[in-house]
């Protein structure tokens, strides 16, 4: 128990600092207030009300608008994003990656793994029950600022996802 402590407790660079296994490089989360707008960053929850909800038809424009068509609308009050990674390693390292964002933005998805490989990034924003400017801006720092190494297979049916 103590060893497991141990490793989980040890960080070789500084907190703000991730190694990404795939580029074999370190990435820096510069730390950031927190404000989500769009291009920008995300204002705190606790400031927002029912009045700051985009209805569906502002956030299917504001998923075009802002180049982030990877994101789908699901279940009526939240944006999702799946695909499948090349391998487990890859699929863990891509939520690293976004969990660093997410707590530089405080500002937290809901992320599943399942079958060792496919990821499913929710984001909507918990306190209002639908989705505000803070998800579309999350999904676009996503989007821009991880590493994604999809399956191949996967992303020759989902050409969207690729990175100019």
């Amino acid at each position: 128990s103590s060893s497991i402590t141990s490793i989980f407790a040890f960080h070789p660079f500084p907190r703000s600092t991730h190694f990404c296994r795939l580029s074999r490089r370190i990435i820096m989360a510069e730390p950031q207030a927190q404000a989500c707008i769009p291009g920008g960053k995300c204002v705190p929850c606790e400031s927002l009300d029912k009045s700051h909800l985009l209805s569906p038809e502002k956030v299917e424009a504001e998923l075009l608008t802002n180049n982030i068509e990877t994101w789908k609308m699901k279940d009526g009050n939240k944006i999702a994003r799946s695909y499948t990674a090349r391998n487990f390693q890859c699929a863990m390292d891509s939520m690293v990656a976004i969990a660093k964002i997410a707590e530089r933005e405080n500002h937290h998805p809901d992320m599943h793994l399942t079958g060792y490989r496919d990821v499913e990034i929710v984001l909507f924003t918990h306190s209002l029950g639908g989705i505000s400017e803070n998800d579309i801006a999350l999904a676009q720092m996503i989007d821009a600022e991880v590493e994604f190494d999809y399956s191949p297979k996967w992303l020759k049916s989902n050409p969207e996802a690729k990175k100019d």
